[in-house]
């Protein structure tokens, strides 16, 4: 009977682990946006402008908008009203697709590859700062398990 009990609890510590970890990344996940975000803020522009900008420069040839808010797992709508803020801001510019009239494609104009490169190093710091106090080695393995874990995850 000790046994069996053993095993019972074994699956509540399991479980709890499961539910500390799920909660563990939701609020780090939530956390480092926040820390990343307040620090874009001070330079002028919203963490997800950053990241717009950031994916539509990575990539070989231009995305439409529904392919950037697919990338950065946000609503239609919302890139709709991100993508009007980059181009007032003269970041980007929408340029109709040439095989699909009805798509518009987001390319990057130089002074938003400017913006970018500025950027990119600000974001960098901020990363080296929060990661600071983590030790390498631990780095790599919770690098290691969290991409372990998001291949699992990915459809």
């Amino acid at each position: 009977m000790a046994e069996g009990h053993g095993m019972a609890e074994g699956q509540s510590n399991s479980a709890d682990l499961a539910a500390r970890f799920e909660n563990a990344l939701h609020n780090t996940a939530k956390y480092w946006r926040h820390a990343m975000d307040r620090r874009l803020q001070d330079l002028g522009i919203s963490l997800t402008s950053w990241m717009t900008i950031a994916a539509a420069s990575q990539v070989r040839s231009p995305m439409s908008q529904s392919e950037l808010a697919d990338m950065l797992s946000v609503s239609g709508a919302s890139m709709v009203h991100m993508i009007d803020r980059l181009v007032r801001a003269g970041l980007v510019v929408r340029e109709p697709s040439k095989s699909d009239r009805r798509v518009n494609r987001i390319v990057i104009t130089h002074a938003g590859h400017r913006h970018y490169a500025e950027l990119k190093n600000e974001a960098a710091a901020v990363r080296q700062q929060l990661l600071a106090r983590i030790e390498l080695e631990k780095l790599a393995h919770l690098t290691e398990l969290l991409e372990q874990l998001q291949c699992m995850l990915q459809p």
